[in-house]
């Protein structure tokens, strides 16, 4: 599978297009752009991932990442925060080991099934948070290049962009 493409401010500095193709590029992003004109929260999440919602969904807006096409994974990522809050009040209510009867009615010490539940949604969680830039490592990824000003020089103004 080949590489990804870049958005053009993260591929400039690292290949040689002329003026015309950086241009060109940018309105075909630009067309490409999906609307965020229908965000809203949805109705299936419980109170806590409609919080989180509320909370991330400020953040991002203001941050111009979030549209209509977005909804579906940030409501996977508040609905896994949600769940992981709720395998933890039930590991700090039962502890991280429980007792379990088997068939043959010995008891053993088990770890908390919801521990497994726990990291499970932690992991989910963990990958949300780099798709939308929501841990510094991933919001490192979004920053853009700053494209340094430089003199023009006689061999630019002669040949520009070539």
């Amino acid at each position: 599978m080949g590489r990804g493409r870049k958005v053009v401010p993260l591929s400039v500095n690292k290949k040689n297009f002329t003026k015309a193709e950086i241009e060109a590029r940018r309105k075909a992003e630009a067309k490409l752009r999906p609307k965020k004109d229908k965000i809203k929260c949805p109705g299936w999440l419980d109170k806590v991932a409609k919080k989180e919602w509320r909370r991330v969904c400020k953040q991002l807006e203001e941050l111009n990442l979030l549209t209509n096409v977005d909804i579906t994974a940030l409501a996977i990522y508040c609905d896994a925060y949600s769940k992981l809050l709720q395998a933890n009040e039930e590991i700090e209510t039962r502890g991280m080991f429980v007792e379990y009867t088997n068939k043959a009615g010995a008891t053993n010490v088990i770890e908390n099934p919801a521990v497994k539940t726990a990291n499970k949604y932690a992991d989910l969680i963990r990958k949300m948070c780099g798709e939308f830039g929501l841990t510094p490592s991933a919001r490192c990824k979004l920053t853009l290049p700053k494209q340094e000003e430089k003199e023009e020089t006689p061999f630019d103004r002669m040949f520009g962009g070539v």
